[in-house]
C-alpha cells in the first residue's frame, strides 16, 4: 500500500507543560432551588447534629448516576453524621446552572467538574484549593504523582482543585475476531493500521476497516490519531505558535483524512461516539479510536474474546506520543459552609475502598496506587495497554491546552464545520490546519502575556 512519509516533530512526571481543560462558561439564568450551600439552609460544620452536603454531577447518565449514588451511600454508611444530596445536571447545559449558582451565591458543596471547566471556575474564585488538605492527609504518597500534577495543570495558578481520583487514556480498539479471520496479526505500527483498515473493508457487505469521527467530539480522536503518527509532542512551540501547521502534522492528518469514504462509511461524516460504538458493536467497523472508558461497553456487546486494544503507535522516527491522559475527579466550592465534611467525601473518593469502586464502575484508571494493583485493573487489557505505554521511559504524553479559555470553542464550534468540509474535499487539510493554528496561536500568546 502506498503511504506518505511523515516527519517527526506525559506523564506529568516526565515533562512539564500545560495540560487539561478550560471551557468558556456559558451564561444564562435558570431557576435554582434553594439546595445550594450558599442558601444558608444548612448548619455550619461546627454545629451539633448531622451535616447535609449538596453534590452536583455534570455528567449525568443513568448508569453513572446509579454508581455515584452507590458511592454516596457507601460514604454515608461510614460517616453517619454526614448526608450527601445528589443532583444530576443536564450534560449539555450544566454550566448555565453553575454560572447562575455562582452569581446568586447558591453553589453546592461538591461538584464533578470536567477538567476543561477548572480554569473558568478558578477565574471566578468559585473553587476551594485543596493543596494543604491533600498534603496534610498524606495523599501525595497514596495517589499517582502523574495524575496529581495533571490535576494541578488544569488550573491557571497551578493549584490543586480537582481530586486526582481517576484518569482516561486513549487506545485503538480492534475486532480481534475480524483480524483472526483475515489472517492478520495485532497491529504494531501505523503502516499495520492502515493496511488492516484497507484489507478489512468490504463496502458491498457494509463493512469497513475503521470508523472515523466526523461529527461532534471529532477533535479528541483527531489528536489521538494524528499527533502520535506525526511524532509531535507539543501543542505549542516555545514562542506560543501552534503546531497544528507543522508539516508532519499536516502529512499525518492527510493520511488520516484519506481513510474517509475509502475505508470508512461515508455516513461517518456526522458520526459521534454513540454512532461509532454502534458500528463497531454491529460489525460495521473493525477498528475504533477512543478512551479506555468505553472498554466495558465493547465487552458487554461483543465479549472479551472479540475486543482488543493497542496504544497509539510510535511515529516513523520511533517517538512514542501518548494522548487522552485526562484526570477526572471531584471539587469543592469555596462558598461551602461544610468544608471539613466535604473534604471527608473527597478523601473517600481517593481512599482504597471508594476509589476502587468508583474507578472500576467508571472504567477509568484509578488514582490510588494500591487500587492500581487490584485484579480488575491488571486483568483489563485496555488499562494494561495504557499502563505499559506510559511506563515506556521514552514515551511523552501530549497534553491538550484545555487551560485556554478559547480552546473549547475553537476546537468545536469553529473547527467542526471546517473539518467536515475537509472530509468532503471542499477544503484542503493544509488550509484547515493552518487557519486553525492561527486561532490557537492567538489564544496561547494572549495567555502567555498574562
Amino acid at each position: 500500500m502506498k503511504r506518505k512519509n511523515n516527519g517527526t516533530s506525559f506523564t506529568r512526571g516526565r515533562r512539564r507543560g500545560p495540560a487539561l481543560a478550560v471551557a468558556v462558561l456559558l451564561t444564562g439564568v435558570l431557576g435554582l432551588t434553594a439546595c445550594g450551600s450558599g442558601s444558608g439552609a444548612e448548619k455550619p460544620a461546627g454545629d451539633s447534629g448531622p451535616v447535609t452536603l449538596e453534590l452536583w454531577d455534570t455528567d449525568t447518565r443513568p448508569e453513572r448516576t446509579e454508581n455515584l449514588k452507590k458511592l454516596i451511600s457507601m460514604f454515608e454508611e461510614k460517616n453517619p453524621s454526614i448526608k450527601v444530596n445528589y443532583l444530576g445536571l443536564p450534560t449539555d447545559s450544566y454550566m448555565q446552572k453553575i454560572s447562575t449558582a455562582i452569581a446568586t451565591k447558591a453553589t453546592p458543596d461538591i461538584i464533578t467538574p470536567k477538567a476543561s471547566d477548572i480554569s473558568a471556575l478558578v477565574a471566578q474564585k468559585a473553587l476551594a484549593p485543596l493543596d494543604d488538605k491533600f498534603q496534610s492527609g498524606g495523599w501525595n504518597d497514596k495517589i499517582s504523582p502523574a495524575m496529581t500534577q495533571s490535576s494541578k495543570a488544569a488550573a491557571p495558578d497551578g493549584k490543586l482543585y480537582l481530586t486526582p481520583a481517576t484518569s482516561l487514556a486513549d487506545v485503538i480498539y480492534y475486532r480481534s475476531d475480524f483480524y483472526k479471520n483475515a489472517g492478520l496479526s495485532a497491529p504494531t505500527s501505523w503502516d499495520d493500521f492502515y493496511a488492516a483498515a484497507d484489507k478489512l473493508t468490504d463496502k458491498s457487505a457494509g463493512k469497513f476497516g475503521y470508523t472515523l469521527r466526523g461529527g461532534n467530539g471529532f477533535f479528541s480522536q483527531f489528536v489521538q490519531m494524528v499527533y502520535p503518527q506525526a511524532g509531535v509532542d507539543k501543542f505549542f512551540r516555545e514562542d506560543g505558535t501552534s503546531t497544528l501547521d507543522d508539516p508532519a502534522v499536516i502529512a499525518a492528518a492527510q493520511d488520516y483524512v484519506d481513510l474517509y469514504g475509502k475505508d470508512t462509511a461515508e455516513s461517518d461524516l456526522t458520526a459521534d461516539f454513540k454512532t461509532m460504538v454502534a458500528q463497531f458493536g454491529a460489525g460495521g467497523a473493525a477498528m475504533l479510536s477512543h478512551s479506555i472508558g468505553s472498554y466495558p461497553t465493547h465487552v458487554a456487546a461483543l465479549g472479551a474474546d472479540k475486543v482488543a486494544a493497542v496504544a497509539p503507535f510510535p511515529s516513523k522516527s520511533g517517538k512514542s506520543i501518548l494522548t487522552g491522559r485526562m484526570t477526572t475527579g471531584f471539587a469543592m466550592f469555596e462558598a461551602s459552609k461544610h468544608k471539613e465534611a466535604a473534604w471527608k467525601f473527597l478523601e473517600y473518593t481517593m481512599s482504597t475502598e471508594g476509589n476502587s469502586f468508583w474507578a472500576q464502575k467508571s472504567g477509568y484508571l484509578p488514582g490510588n496506587l494500591e487500587v492500581a494493583k487490584e485484579a480488575w485493573v491488571t486483568d483489563n487489557p485496555a488499562m494494561q495497554t495504557s499502563i505499559k505505554a506510559v511506563d515506556n521511559k521514552d514515551a511523552v504524553v501530549l497534553e491538550q491546552p484545555f487551560y485556554l479559555p478559547e480552546f473549547n470553542s475553537i476546537t468545536t464550534t469553529d473547527m467542526l464545520p471546517d473539518w467536515q468540509r475537509v472530509l468532503q474535499n471542499q477544503l484542503s487539510v493544509k488550509d484547515f490546519l493552518t487557519q486553525s493554528a492561527v486561532k490557537l496561536t492567538k489564544a496561547q500568546q494572549k495567555y502567555m502575556k498574562k
